[in-house]
């Protein structure tokens, strides 16, 4: 049984919208060179948690590609992180040259954050890898099975933003 395109995109929705309620999800087995440079950047290393952020910071400005970089204040409400926790996230994100800080045009005050093209490499990279495990586990339902399962979880997602 194959996974079409389409499917496999309605779960990639799907799994930025659990990464966005602060789902934790482990990074996958070919990434570790980003844990490396991140692990280099900050002078040692950061507890799974760190990490999780890491990707919810990803998504998070992936989304935001389209529309204004976010603003640190964003971010943080986003993450629903503190201020001060996401500037350290970010800082060392930057460090490590995945993501840049960028000046509002209409107010010097306001600090937007952006991906670098090797911060959306990583980011795509990531994504690929997700895919290719969503089509892996996917490919033993039917059709109509994974139309059924894609209908739950979108229940389910609804119902827990719903409770938020």
């Amino acid at each position: 049984m194959s996974v079409s395109a389409q499917t496999v995109e309605q779960y990639m929705d799907l799994l930025q919208r659990f990464v966005c309620l602060r789902v934790d999800l482990m990074l996958p087995e070919h990434m570790v060179r980003f844990k490396q440079q991140m692990e280099d950047s900050r002078g040692g290393a950061g507890s799974v948690e760190d990490y999780t952020f890491l990707f919810r910071i990803f998504t998070l400005l992936a989304a935001s590609q389209s529309n204004a970089p976010p603003t640190m204040s964003e971010l943080s409400a986003n993450l629903k992180l503190p201020f001060s926790s996401t500037t350290r996230l970010i800082d060392w994100l930057v460090r490590a040259r995945f993501v840049e800080r960028l000046p509002d045009p209409h107010d010097r005050r306001v600090v937007r954050v952006h991906m670098t093209s090797s911060g959306e490499q990583l980011y795509q990279i990531g994504m690929d890898y997700n895919k290719q495990q969503i089509a892996r586990l996917l490919i033993d339902f039917s059709a109509v099975e994974q139309a059924q399962l894609l209908r739950l979880l979108n229940k389910l997602l609804d119902a827990f933003s719903a409770g938020q």
